[in-house]
């Protein structure tokens, strides 16, 4: 009997144990201090995930954890040509043959054309609040289970198309066409406007991602990677875990989350403003196609300007990381 007793103790004692390992490897930590001069702020503790571990453990030579991120372009490039069929083609198929092929007013035809933007966000934003909620312990952000707890790029993307709604609803209505030129912008600028305000690095109440309520907010370029490539190209929790031990241990890619946040704050403001004024100025049958064509063409142009960023940023953080591996290497020695 007491040997069946203190056997049933170890039991559960490890059962215990393994539960208690199990939900650790959901969270962060504690928050770190802030020292967001350098773009080094809000470095969660490390995620202590045996896949993870076991990831990195294999990188150990050169010290610097990897991502292991992939993707098909051929998934890339049809989702690009569905955004540009529902935001720029049907809209424009429906404006000017009604324009110049019929005696619908302005007002009609505006009306019909505006239906058709954001036809995309009918189709993309259920399917991903799906994976979300129906496979969160896959896709969710870590630190907490709650389906309705969101990721920063669904809550912003949900904000910023609510906005954007707002011209499209009531500018034919109410005949204020170069309102409704300005829909765009009211995509866009939302989303500008987050970015801008993580620069500063302020604490929210609420989840951000897999950051606890509290957490000094990281630069948004972060948020985006993370939930991009755990939902969107299913790298799920693996990935949002090893992001967040690649930010905790690598300076330059903190460096390299800061600096393309602001290079895609800058490019929002821009866009913002080059938008206006074609909206306010231009003709109406002009200022239609070359507002719904010119969101595409920046697009195009600061990915590419963004790729080149990344690109460059991640061969200096290789070479960080070799150069600070022989310092390392040669203290040691001595």
């Amino acid at each position: 009997m007491p040997r069946t007793t203190m056997s049933s103790s170890r039991s559960l004692s490890s059962t215990h144990e393994s539960g208690t390992r199990r939900s650790d490897d959901e969270k962060i930590g504690p928050r770190p201090a802030n020292d967001g001069a350098t773009g080094t702020h809000n470095l969660p503790l490390k995620v202590t995930d045996s896949v993870t571990t076991r990831t990195i453990s294999r990188s150990e030579e050169d010290g610097l954890p990897p991502l292991h991120f992939s993707y098909h372009m051929r998934y890339v490039v049809i989702y690009i040509l569905f955004l540009l069929v529902c935001n720029f083609v049907i809209p424009l198929i429906l404006f000017y043959p009604l324009v110049y092929l019929t005696k619908l007013s302005i007002r009609h035809v505006v009306g019909i054309s505006s239906a058709a933007l954001g036809l995309s966000s009918c189709f993309d934003a259920p399917f991903r609040l799906w994976r979300l909620t129906k496979h969160r312990t896959m896709y969710g952000p870590l630190g907490d289970d709650v389906w309705w707890h969101l990721d920063f790029v669904m809550w912003t993307y949900t904000f910023a198309t609510i906005i954007f709604a707002i011209p499209l609803a009531i500018a034919a209505p109410i005949e204020y066409y170069n309102f409704f030129l300005m829909s765009t912008v009211m995509l866009i600028c939302p989303i500008g406007l987050v970015f801008l305000v993580s620069l500063f690095s302020p604490k929210f109440h609420v989840w951000c991602s897999s950051d606890a309520p509290g957490t000094p907010m990281k630069p948004a370029a972060f948020y985006v990677v993370e939930d991009i490539a755990a939902v969107d190209f299913r790298h799920g929790r693996d990935y949002r875990k090893a992001i967040h031990e690649r930010y905790h241990a690598s300076p330059p890619f903190r460096q390299l989350m800061l600096h393309i946040t602001v290079y895609w704050t800058i490019c929002s403001l821009l866009y913002c403003g080059v938008t206006a004024l074609v909206s306010w100025l231009a003709p109406l049958h002009f200022a239609f196609g070359w507002v719904l064509g010119q969101m595409f063409i920046w697009g195009a142009v600061c990915a590419f300007g963004c790729r080149y960023m990344v690109l460059r940023g991640l061969k200096k953080e290789r070479e960080w990381w070799k150069e600070n591996n022989v310092r390392q290497r040669a203290s040691f020695e001595k």
